[in-house]
């Protein structure tokens, strides 16, 4: 795909195949209740809690990030058997809908191609955040348990939140919010089609991409302004 990809033809077909029983709200609404019912019934589960566990947020929160940066850059933008559908959804999809100048969404509709599908999410829910509550368990204490559960939980739905609000046109009150203004930039620079399979991975907060080298910020003028100018070399 190069950049000359026609993204508004793309998005008139791709809408054109939503089903019109999806609702934007009621994915989205799936998405924070299974969430926060799930860390709501970790946090009930703890009992006397000694404040020292408290440093399984922390890792809960490394832990979570760096499986956002590899899912994104080696499953996201790499094509491999076992990924392919990821990759056909995430590369072949997502960044076809969401190619320089058009970044924003325009109504709930889309956010069919933001959102994970709600199965994604009960899979984080009831899978992935027990495996990690049931190591802390073996190697920590329960109450480790639930906690790491609940962190992997709310780092998934911060995720998704997130990524809709980055998705939102740059004149939304939220991009008036520095932090979110710069995280927001950080991911529209991933977008760039020269860029996307290079840099900018992380998405709630880029640590790995620090670590790894793949961090790149651009000024808002240049690329603007001068897209075309805008290489994967620094």
């Amino acid at each position: 795909m190069s950049e000359s990809h026609p993204t508004a033809e793309f998005r008139q077909h791709y809408r054109a195949n939503v089903s019109r029983a999806y609702n934007g709200w009621v994915h989205l609404s799936s998405v924070i209740v299974i969430s926060l019912i799930t860390a709501a019934y970790c946090f009930s589960q703890i009992e006397q809690l000694d404040m020292a566990e408290l440093w399984i947020i922390p890792l809960g929160i490394l832990t979570y990030n760096f499986v956002e940066y590899a899912s994104h850059r080696w499953a996201g933008h790499k094509k491999m058997a076992l990924t392919k559908l990821f990759y056909k959804r995430h590369t072949g999809d997502h960044h076809s809908f969401f190619s320089a100048p058009l970044l924003s969404f325009d109504s709930p509709k889309d956010w069919r191609i933001v959102l994970f599908p709600t199965y994604l999410t009960v899979f984080q829910a009831f899978i992935v955040a027990p495996v990690f509550g049931y190591i802390c368990a073996q190697w920590i204490s329960l109450n480790a348990a639930y906690v790491i559960a609940a962190t992997m939980i709310l780092n998934h739905l911060a995720y998704e939140l997130l990524h809709v609000g980055y998705h939102l046109p740059t004149q939304h009150w939220l991009h008036k919010i520095p932090i979110f203004r710069e995280l927001a930039h950080l991911h529209r620079i991933h977008h760039h089609r020269t860029l996307m399979k290079t840099h900018n991975f992380n998405l709630t907060f880029p640590l790995f991409d620090l670590l790894l080298r793949t961090f790149r910020w651009i000024p808002r003028d240049i690329f603007d302004e001068q897209p075309k100018t805008i290489s994967n070399k620094k």
